[in-house]
C-alpha cells in the first residue's frame, strides 16, 4: 500500500470518529464527556493532522528519491 493510500485511509477514518463523536456528544453530557473530549479527542484530531502531513512528506521524500535512484541507473 502506497503512502498515498494510507494517507486517505487514515484521513478517511479521522472523519468517521469525528462524526462518531460528535454523535455520541449528542446524549453524553457529563464531566467525563467533557474530560473526554479534552483529554484524548482534542489531541487525537490534531494528532491525526500531524501524522497526515508526515505521511505526505514521507510520499514525497519516497518519490524523490525512486526518481533520483531511477535517472541514476541509465547513466
Amino acid at each position: 500500500m502506497s503512502t498515498i493510500d494510507s494517507r486517505a485511509k487514515l484521513i478517511q477514518a479521522g472523519k468517521k470518529l469525528m462524526a462518531d463523536w460528535r454523535r455520541t456528544q449528542e446524549t453524553w453530557r457529563d464531566t467525563k464527556a467533557r474530560q473526554f473530549e479534552r483529554e484524548v479527542m482534542g489531541p487525537l484530531e490534531s494528532h491525526v493532522r500531524a501524522a497526515t502531513l508526515g505521511m505526505e512528506r514521507i510520499g514525497n521524500a519516497l518519490n524523490s528519491a525512486y526518481y533520483d535512484c531511477k535517472d541514476s541507473s541509465k547513466a
